[in-house]
């Protein structure tokens, strides 16, 4: 698999440092790219945004279809990012699993409401950086507005609203706590647990979730 990676380095190379000069250049990359199907655009993609987001660990597969709005985004390692998600200011920790058309914002406040009297396009908003914590798992679907905390699982079409406390499942829209994964089974393994899940050296390209 690396010996591919460096084959991609007389296309890759030039784009990357192209996109390095703005973010404008960046998302047109990150578009194009996008559409390259399965190992040859995993590969691609891999090594592209390697050398353009702020990081990026071992192990990490990009889907196809999916696209980065800005290259300040860190990913750990051991990651699987499904097909057509949409990733904003947003980090990742290490072995995270998203499933197909996931958008991850920058907050919930993109467009202030309060006055009537100016369009909400020209009312401004703010922005913030959404964390995804180690070993989360993300449901087909969902929307993630807030901070993911480790260990969770949120269900297929759920909208993240608030903070999700570590070691949680949460569902719905929006999504609420459904129940922790800390009860007096899971809470025996789950050092053990960790401790496997620490293992898993292969690559995530036919991983599936």
């Amino acid at each position: 698999m690396r010996i591919a990676a460096v084959l991609t380095w007389p296309i890759v190379w030039p784009m990357a440092m192209l996109a390095r000069r703005s973010d404008f250049a960046f998302r047109t990359c990150s578009e194009l790219l996008a559409v390259i199907p399965y190992v040859f655009g995993i590969i691609i993609r891999g090594e592209f945004y390697r050398w353009t987001l702020r990081q990026m660990g071992d192990n990490v597969a990009i889907g196809f279809g999916t696209i980065f709005f800005y290259r300040d985004v860190a990913i750990g390692s051991n990651v699987l990012i499904g097909n057509y998600n949409v990733i904003h200011h947003c980090d990742f920790g290490s072995y995270v699993l998203t499933a197909d058309h996931c958008q991850f914002l920058s907050g919930s406040r993109y467009h202030n409401i309060d006055r009537i009297d100016t369009p909400m396009a020209l009312q401004g908003g703010r922005l913030r950086r959404v964390l995804v914590a180690d070993d989360c798992w993300i449901g087909a679907n969902c929307v993630v507005m807030n901070d993911l905390g480790e260990g969770c699982v949120v269900g297929a079409g759920s909208i993240v609203t608030r903070a999700t406390p570590p070691y949680t499942v949460a569902v719905g829209n929006p999504a609420r706590i459904l129940r922790s994964r800390l009860d007096s089974d899971s809470a025996q393994s789950l050092d053990s647990d960790k401790a496997t899940a620490r293992t898993f050296d292969r690559p995530l390209v036919g991983s599936s979730t």
